[in-house]
């Protein structure tokens, strides 16, 4: 009996050290991307041919995006008060599944810009996973899942990242929604001090339907995944 309670207090405390390395890594890696000079500022950039517009401060956010298409001049604004689209300057209604579609579709697009600063949000919960190779160099493997009490709509995403252990450089992740993804860097950007990045985004080789996510690091040393797109932005301005 002894032993038992023994293994599990061993357990507990490798899990609590285990969380405590993860905030920490992740911390480190918000260090490496200056990325503390976004907390007050407002963030425009370009993506897609589609401008975005991004300001966060002490729990308040107001993002936007402005874009031109066959209807007219879109502007779609997601901040703490919810969604909503104007069309020629005059907002319009719209049903549930279209403004939970437009909002999903901005919150992404800043989120990713946003990383690694995005993963130290009040909903996240950190997993250290322990280390792993990748085309030759040692990565921290973290897992990030979020409350669901604060996580919103998308509190059963999954995400995993790759943190290099001498930089602290997030140099890949994966997730799963809208389909398996895994993102290796493709460039950076150093705008007033603060880096941004670009990725190359790689889906599941032809067939496999098998392999988890959580496991593409492989897949990806092993050359068998595949280019779907590139993850891009321009022009990028911070205030």
């Amino acid at each position: 009996m002894k032993n038992y309670f023994f293994l599990i207090g061993l357990a507990f405390t490798l899990s609590a050290c285990s969380d405590s390395d993860a905030q920490k890594i992740v911390e480190k890696s918000i260090s490496f991307y200056n990325m503390e000079k976004l907390r007050n500022a407002t963030l425009e950039f370009d993506f897609r041919n589609i401008h975005y517009k991004a300001f966060q401060q002490e729990g308040k956010f107001k993002y936007e995006r402005t874009f031109k298409d066959s209807t007219g001049n879109v502007h779609d604004i997601l901040s703490n008060e919810g969604f909503k689209r104007l069309l020629n300057g005059k907002e319009i209604n719209l049903d549930t599944a279209q403004s939970n579609k437009y909002r999903q579709s901005v919150n992404a697009v800043i989120y990713f810009t946003y990383l690694p600063l995005k993963l130290i949000d009040p909903s996240v919960v950190k997993k250290y996973l322990g280390e792993s190779r990748i085309k030759g160099k040692t990565y921290h493997k973290l897992e990030i899942s979020f409350d669901q009490t604060d996580g919103g709509n998308d509190h059963r995403d999954v995400f995993y990242y790759w943190f290099d252990t001498e930089d602290y450089s997030m140099d890949h992740l994966a997730y799963s929604s809208g389909g398996n993804r895994f993102r290796h860097v493709l460039r950076s950007h150093n705008v007033d001090g603060v880096i941004f990045q670009d990725y190359i985004n790689y889906q599941s080789p032809p067939g496999d339907s098998i392999t988890p996510v959580l496991k593409y690091d492989s897949l990806y040393n092993a050359g068998k995944l595949r280019e779907l797109s590139r993850i891009e932005i321009e022009d990028i301005v911070l205030k």
